[in-house]
């Protein structure tokens, strides 16, 4: 590779890191030095979502276009519809390949989570939901989306499929596998749980309330949470 000038050298640090490459300037060095790389296509495909992650982010659905995007960044709008046939699917693959390591991570804990008594295990679960949904980032992305579903509901529901119905199906299947008893089903009470968990921390992080909490944090409140829920929907032997 070419010599990179510190600016792109500063992008590529952010993205690594999971720090938002912010400005025009930041943007274009990384796309630069990335097609000096000679990516292969997946790999290509990835650093155009990579782009257009960060353009949406600062310009919001709406004020975003295609031929902006590619002006701003340096990168062509051939490399843009070589992947995706409009600013919608574009859109969509963002928000899926962000909500990835979400969907992965819950995945992850469903095989671990039977083998647990109910209680640490929906804290094992409350946690991992916490740890996600109260980030600057998830913060930001959900504005966009709901900003956006008002307008195209398609794209609401395309969040919802990947994202909420995902915790609902693992939380379900953890309540089916440990014996409980309850007045309420088990598709309600998947909701409930994830109702207290995104309620109370997420409005206190959108009205900046609260910071985003640290991890020693993120286990109190989860502690508190489950207590919370087993006390009110969950029958006592």
């Amino acid at each position: 590779m070419s010599s990179v000038d510190p600016s792109a050298k500063e992008a590529i640090r952010r993205r690594q890191t999971g720090e938002r490459v912010s400005g025009s300037s930041g943007v274009a060095s990384l796309v630069r030095v990335l097609d000096e790389t000679r990516l292969k296509p997946k790999a290509k495909e990835q650093e155009v979502l990579d782009v257009a992650t960060e353009y949406f982010l600062q310009h919001g659905f709406r004020g975003a276009s295609i031929n902006a995007m590619a002006r701003s960044s340096g990168i062509s709008k051939e490399s843009i519809y070589r992947y995706f046939s409009s600013k919608q699917q574009l859109f969509e693959a963002v928000i899926g390949r962000e909500l990835i390591e979400y969907r992965r991570s819950l995945h992850r804990l469903d095989s671990t989570l039977r083998t647990m008594e109910l209680r640490p295990a929906l804290i094992m679960i409350a946690e991992t939901i916490l740890g996600i949904i109260t980030t600057d980032r998830t913060l930001a992305l959900r504005r966009l989306i709901f900003d956006e579903a008002t307008r195209s509901p398609e794209v609401g529901r395309h969040y919802y499929k990947i994202g909420p119905a995902q915790a609902y199906e693992v939380i379900e299947s953890v309540l089916e596998s440990h014996p409980h008893e309850s007045d309420f089903d088990i598709p309600t009470l998947a909701r409930h749980f994830t109702g207290l968990l995104s309620w109370r921390v997420t409005l206190e992080r959108q009205c900046a309330v609260r910071g985003e909490p640290t991890q020693e944090e993120i286990a109190r409140l989860s502690v508190a949470l489950v207590d919370d829920f087993m006390k009110a929907f969950l029958k006592r032997k």
